[in-house]
């Protein structure tokens, strides 16, 4: 009996000390969720919303709105976007890394008005009730 508590408790500690050095799993970095609350506003009024991710991740899972294109796929970034550099456009990804790659992208070619809201998962667990 004594032995198996030792047990149960070490898993226990082990489970807070993981989440304590490496966060849950289920939770958007405390960075994406503020950007992501940034993101909010811009999203509710309109504003053209690309989620960069793979057809088979939006399939999974995307905002309300959103249009899936990948981030490889630059042409059809700039053709989603028009003519227009400045439109505001808000573009997500699984951590924001290539949402990041698309961005640099879209800025060599002159587009200003991009807000990299990063994280699909921070949006989600930031998502104002309607």
């Amino acid at each position: 009996m004594k032995r198996q508590h030792r047990s149960a408790r070490f898993k226990v500690t082990l489970a807070l000390v993981s989440l304590l050095c490496f966060g849950s799993p289920t939770l958007a970095d405390n960075s994406d969720v503020q950007i992501a609350r940034q993101a909010w506003p811009m999203i509710e009024s309109g504003i053209l919303l690309i989620d960069v991710r793979t057809p088979e991740e939006f399939a999974e899972g995307h905002l309300d709105g959103a249009i899936n294109i990948e981030y490889e796929q630059t042409d059809a970034l700039v053709a989603a976007i028009g003519n227009n550099k400045q439109r505001q456009v808000v573009l997500y990804c699984r951590s924001g890394n290539r949402v990041g790659k698309a961005m640099a992208v879209l800025h060599s070619k002159g587009y200003t008005g991009l807000f990299n809201a990063k994280s699909y998962l921070a949006l989600k667990e930031t998502e104002p009730d309607l």
